[in-house]
């Protein structure tokens, strides 16, 4: 008989974590915010979203994420959208528009803004592995820099202040009530700009607003909890893979075909929402994804697909 998993109503055969999901729930009386679950369907954030040097997701891509602890599934499934969920209009790159700090001690002309790190490039280190030429490694066990060191393009080595990390940084100029938020209105995110889920760290380069609603690119359509149904076209089954049956309003479709690279159990099919115009004949077509994108009411320009609409840049 059916049972309800994952959100909603699919057979035994969708057990993907269960056991994840007892451990979550007997884990919310103590750690309430750090635990919370989707079903298929619902919303997630990708991990790569944490990172102050990551730029957004590209259209012409997918990404599957198998570790995510906002699933039930463990699965946040990125369907071929564009930009970042937590940043709807994008931005542009702060070294374009002088929000680009060369030190933490550099004056900010914008209301508010002080220089912020966004993101610190610095390896672990120990006796058996030693930092690249140019860093030492430090006591505490990280790559420790100096003016010398050879920082990635933007970072700064934080040396020379009370309190300074003595790694590579990349910081910007940023008032920490400037975040955009991801259920935000066109309106409510206007002039301000992307900053690292649930924080106010800013995000360190360009990100390209979101695609229109009316191509499914957007994130409501294009990024949620899923789970894996079925292997690639052409491949032998699996049976030792608990596959999923995918619920009301979702269909089993190839998202990414094996092409022999990477882990073979992330390949095949995935639940995926009925009536996302790039499925065609039971498959994600990489190539229908960008004309999809539509209007976009946000950053736009360079590697950013889509057109400009009114509030657009």
């Amino acid at each position: 008989m059916p049972r309800k998993v994952f959100g909603r109503r699919v057979t035994p055969r969708g057990i993907i974590s269960g056991l994840f999901a007892v451990g979550c729930v007997s884990a919310v009386a103590i750690f309430p915010s750090s635990c919370q679950t989707g079903g298929i369907g619902d919303p997630c954030v990708p991990e790569e979203e944490y990172r102050g040097n990551f730029s957004g997701f590209q259209v012409s891509q997918e990404n599957i994420e198998s570790r995510s602890f906002q699933c039930e599934s463990r699965i946040c499934l990125v369907n071929h959208f564009q930009g970042r969920v937590t940043c709807p209009l994008g931005q542009p790159n702060p070294a374009d528009v002088g929000r680009l700090c060369a030190s933490m001690d550099a004056s900010c002309t914008g209301d508010g803004e002080k220089c912020t790190v966004s993101d610190t490039f610095g390896n672990e280190c120990d006796d058996t592995h030693p930092c690249p030429a140019g860093f030492e490694c430090d006591p505490n066990g990280f790559c420790r820099c100096d003016d010398a060191s050879p920082c990635p393009t933007n970072y700064f080595c934080d040396n020379d202040r009370d309190g300074a990390t003595n790694q590579c940084v990349l910081a910007v100029c940023h008032n920490e009530n400037n975040c955009q938020v991801a259920d935000g209105t066109p309106e409510a995110n206007a002039g301000k700009v992307c900053c690292l889920p649930g924080t106010r760290t800013p995000v360190g380069t360009g990100v390209c607003g979101e695609c229109a609603e009316e191509g499914f690119r957007n994130a409501e359509n294009s990024v949620y909890c899923s789970c894996r149904c079925g292997v690639a076209e052409g491949q032998p089954e699996d049976e030792n893979f608990n596959f999923c049956e995918c619920p009301d309003g979702f269909e089993c479709a190839e998202v990414r075909p094996n092409l022999g690279l990477g882990d073979e159990q992330l390949t095949g099919k995935y639940c995926v929402k009925t009536g996302d115009p790039i499925i065609k004949d039971g498959k994600i077509d990489p190539a229908a994804a960008a004309p999809q994108c539509g209007g976009v009411q946000g950053q736009t320009g360079g590697e950013c697909e889509g057109t400009p609409i009114a509030g657009g840049s």
